[in-house]
């Protein structure tokens, strides 16, 4: 006796979506839990080199610079930065449920200008490590976490620059605006994942 074959019809289903039904949203979160696990791993071989050094951070017998504690100026403002660039996004995020175009259009520019500049203030911070990446197992943590977090940035930038090159010449549309929402959410975890990283390089050795 053979079964009845059932089919579904979805005919009438839209061809995009903008939220948590999306598959690409579904593999954007999926990526961030992959690289949230490398950033994790990231700490923990921190800590570990740690325990080999009575001096934290090192001292540089090569030179007269004993206090090797990072400088917080060009990081504490990139940390800010970020922070505050979560505002614009979210403006974003929410005007392309609206497909306010307008808002889109200026919102991104105004985060691919902040992207340039965090990425700008990066450089900074790798001289206020006082280490090159070389010298010892602190530096090349260190340097590690930095350069982690900054090959996200200039992936978060360039997807922000492509979509808004995008909106300014062809407009929105829900495929669209579905790609620069999971971009939002991309950045919103770069900047929050900056928050325990940036406690750690630059107070961690205050503290410990």
């Amino acid at each position: 006796m053979n079964a009845a074959v059932q089919t579904i019809d979805v005919s009438e289903l839209p061809p995009h979506v903008e939220d948590h039904t999306s598959p690409i949203w579904w593999g954007n979160v999926f990526l961030l839990c992959i690289e949230t696990t490398m950033f994790a791993l990231c700490v923990a071989a921190y800590f570990y080199v740690r325990m080999n050094f009575t001096a934290w951070p090192p001292n540089r017998s090569d030179t007269s610079l004993y206090a090797t504690n990072p400088d917080l100026g060009f990081s504490t403002a990139n940390l800010f930065l970020l922070l505050v660039s979560v505002i614009p996004m979210a403006l974003v995020d929410r005007a392309c449920l609206r497909m306010n175009l307008k808002v889109v259009r200026i919102g991104m520019s105004v985060m691919v200008f902040v992207g340039f500049v965090t990425i700008a203030l990066r450089f900074y911070e790798f001289a206020g490590l006082h280490f090159r990446w070389d010298d010892n197992a602190y530096a090349g943590v260190a340097w590690s976490i930095l350069v982690l977090h900054l090959l996200h940035l200039i992936t978060g930038t360039a997807e922000n620059l492509l979509m808004c090159v995008w909106v300014w010449l062809k407009g929105l549309d829900i495929k669209h605006a579905r790609d620069v929402r999971v971009g939002a959410a991309y950045w919103y975890w770069i900047a929050g994942i900056w928050i325990p990283l940036y406690a750690i390089v630059f107070w961690a050795p205050r503290w410990l």
